[in-house]
């Protein structure tokens, strides 16, 4: 409410409240009259009237003029001297400029010289804090710098998912959006601080890691690591190990994940197995020469002595050769493909336990498995191999047609052998071999690898046999597995866990005790909630004129702090022109938005970014209407709760004359750099927000339902578009 809505309800109330008083006197006095009485004032009345309404009017104008002033010389600088002084609490370089009476102006002066005061000895304790702060931020900072330029991409997440901190490498490596020139592909995929890890890797991938890491933290096992395969941004291969970040009272507390680029590896290894199928087919070529001549030798018996010996020197050389390069390559090959995948060692019993539960879960399969008293171990990486099984047992059940299988496990010198057989239709070697050239894929989810992949990775070979035992065909299949001496010692990852104090923090932010999601938003205090600060340009300001958005900046608020690594800042091509004079204000002209995406394309991606916020806007009705206007295009609604700046300085600054940007920037200390851009004016929002929430607290509102509810009891919430 404005200073005149003020007035004009301030005089209604007294100029109310006197006029009944009078009129109840007046009522009680003419009552207590004679009749001769009433007869002799309407008597007077009717000859001087004019002198009696003139005498009113003077009368009612001096009291609205004593009013009049009352109110502008003491109530509403009062209001305003209230205002300003907690103003002065969030910026201390505020001064009261304030008109009134004397007594108001004197106290004005006496806030202000308090104000320098205040500002003085602030400055010289914010100055011995910071000289005092000074060597544990450096040291913070760098420990901070040296995480994010790291070559691995890193994410530290809490318990729930929620991320806690990430470098610069993980966002090249999995958060997604337009490149320079506005192509391509939405999918959504942002990474940002107490966003949900879930939102960029499968959720599937990253609890089977920690289950992983749970039984072997159970089991007491020296590797309390776990590793899997992810894809990228741009179909990249990364390799992830996921470490248990664990409290002081040695309680899960979080996890942190490291990823490893291994598309060029992997691309490495493929030529290298191209060369290497190459190099082996030469000399096969080479050995069917020799074994040709050999042959010959053979069939021509009567060969001269010296020729006969001239030619078994050149095949028996020849021989040790080719067979020396082939233990020596095959031997090199082997060993680099499985330097770059980790395996865990574990018992082979365990792997059948867990495939039993998989296959009766997911594909009804019947598996009969007894564990052995002897326990075979070998190394794998667990999830890859899981799901290669349970992919050949889909195929097998697709093939065979049959439901029940039997387990059994044996092993000899050098292989664990793993039998699993089934009566009825056997299937051909060339069918497995088909097999082993297919995706590892399982309904609707799967590995980027092929199963020969994944089988030589672990070293392993699959073969099938099939025998007549009473006139009943007994199948079998047989996966080798490399034996491995349980005295060898279990590899340990590159990381281990974690453990709260025994080392530096190097973040500062407090996301292991936020609140859960299950909790209601209205409730939570507003100290507690992630916002999205936004803000819209536009061909114009007609909205129901067919307007159009140009451009969208955005940028996060978590916990209380204004993130300037994750902000959304995009042109959006109108495919309608701009006007001059809107050009003038934001100074986006039309050739700008030449080959930026459409808004089609942009709101998706917007939403994805905005996704599980409370969304921040200054008048933010207009903005959202625009954004309503696109839902029947775009498909896409954004139903997050919304507050407006705007509203949330009317609430706390009702005595203002203005609220606009420039002026509430002004009051509270914010500097606005690029002023009418989408982005420039999004961070000068976000940066008044955060100083009107403590304002918002001092009088009494504390959760979202109180700043919305206020919000909508001002005047300017009337304010439709």
């Amino acid at each position: 409410m404005n200073s005149k809505d003020k007035f004009l309800v301030f005089v209604c109330v007294y100029v109310g409240a006197a006029f009944t008083v009078a009129i109840s006197i007046s009522i009680l006095y003419w009552n207590a009259l004679r009749l001769e009485e009433r007869a002799l004032i309407f008597d007077m009345v009717s000859r001087h009237y004019e002198f009696i309404l003139g005498t009113f009017i003077l009368l009612v104008s001096i009291f609205l003029f004593a009013m009049s002033s009352l109110f502008h010389n003491y109530i509403v600088p009062i209001s305003r001297l209230i205002e300003e002084t907690m103003i002065a609490f969030i910026n201390p370089y505020h001064r009261i400029h304030i008109e009134g009476s004397r007594d108001i102006v004197r106290l004005a002066e006496t806030i202000n010289e308090e104000a320098r005061r205040f500002e003085s000895l602030k400055n010289k304790t914010d100055r011995k804090i910071e000289k005092a702060r000074t060597r544990a931020e450096e040291e913070k900072n760098m420990l901070a710098m040296f995480m994010s330029d790291l070559p691995e991409g890193v994410l530290i997440c809490n318990t729930e998912g929620q991320i806690l901190f990430y470098n610069k490498k993980i966002k090249a490596y999995l958060e997604t959006g337009f490149s320079e020139k506005g192509e391509d592909v939405v999918s959504g995929r942002f990474i940002g601080l107490g966003r949900s890890v879930f939102g960029v890797l499968d959720k599937d991938l990253v609890v089977h890691a920690l289950d992983e890491i749970g039984r072997n933290i159970k089991d007491r096992r020296s590797n309390e690591t776990a590793s899997f395969v992810v894809v990228g941004k741009a179909g990249r291969l990364l390799l992830v190990e996921a470490a248990p970040i664990f409290h002081s009272e040695n309680e899960l507390n979080g996890f942190i994940l490291v990823f490893k680029d291994m598309t060029d590896d992997i691309e490495s290894e493929s030529h290298t197995d191209e060369l290497l199928q190459s190099l082996i087919i030469n000399i096969r070529t080479a050995v069917a020469s020799t074994r040709a001549a050999i042959e010959a030798m053979v069939d021509y018996p009567d060969m001269k002595p010296d020729q006969r010996t001239t030619f078994q020197k050149i095949i028996h050389d020849n021989s040790l050769t080719i067979g020396s390069i082939l233990d020596n390559v095959s031997g090199t090959y082997a060993a680099r493909i499985k330097s770059r995948w980790p395996l865990v060692l574990m018992p082979a019993e365990n792997l059948f336990e867990a495939l039993k539960s998989r296959l009766s879960e997911q594909l009804e399969i019947i598996f009969h498995f007894s564990a052995s008293a002897q326990q075979h171990w070998v190394k794998v990486d667990r999830y890859s191999f899981l799901r290669s099984m349970l992919f050949i047992m889909k195929n097998l059940k697709e093939e065979t047609g049959a439901t029940q299988f039997t387990g059994e496990i044996s092993n000899d010198d050098k292989f664990v052998i793993i039998n699993i057989d089934w009566i009825g239709k056997s299937i051909k070697i060339d069918t497995l071999r088909k097999w082993e050239e297919q995706q590892v894929n399982i309904s609707d989810s799967g590995l980027p690898l092929k199963l020969r992949e994944v089988l030589g990775h672990h070293g392993a070979e699959i073969w099938c046999y099939s025998c007549m035992q009473e006139a009943v065909c007994q199948s079998y299949l047989r996966l080798f597995l490399p034996a491995v001496n349980i005295r060898e010692p279990a590899d340990v990852g590159v990381m281990s866990a974690i453990r709260l104090g025994s080392r530096p923090e190097f973040y500062d932010f407090d996301l292991f005790n936020q609140p859960g999601q299950t909790l209601e938003l209205d409730e939570l205090p507003l100290a507690d909630l992630t916002f999205t600060v936004f803000d819209t340009e536009t061909t114009g300001l007609d909205t129901k004129g067919g307007d159009e958005i140009i451009s969208i900046g955005a940028i996060r608020i978590v916990n209380g702090r204004l993130l300037q690594s994750e902000v959304y800042d995009q042109l959006i091509d109108p495919k309608c022109s701009v006007p001059d004079e809107s050009v003038r204000i934001h100074g986006i002209r039309p050739d700008m938005l030449e080959g930026q995406p459409t808004i089609e394309k942009v709101l998706p991606l917007f939403h994805a970014f905005a996704e599980g916020t409370i969304l921040v806007a200054h008048n933010a009705s207009f903005d959202m209407k625009m954004l309503q206007l696109k839902e029947q295009a775009t498909g896409i609604r954004f139903i997050n709760p919304v507050l407006d700046t705007l509203l949330l300085s009317a609430v706390v600054h009702p005595a203002q004359e203005s609220h606009n940007l420039e002026a509430i920037s002004k009051r509270l200390g914010v500097n606005i750099i690029g002023r009418h851009t989408a982005l420039g004016d999004a961070i000068a929002t976000g940066e008044i927000f955060l100083k009107l929430i403590p304002l918002l607290i001092s009088s009494g509102i504390n959760t979202l339902k109180d700043a919305r509810l206020a919000s909508q009891k001002t005047y300017y919430a009337r304010i439709k578009y």
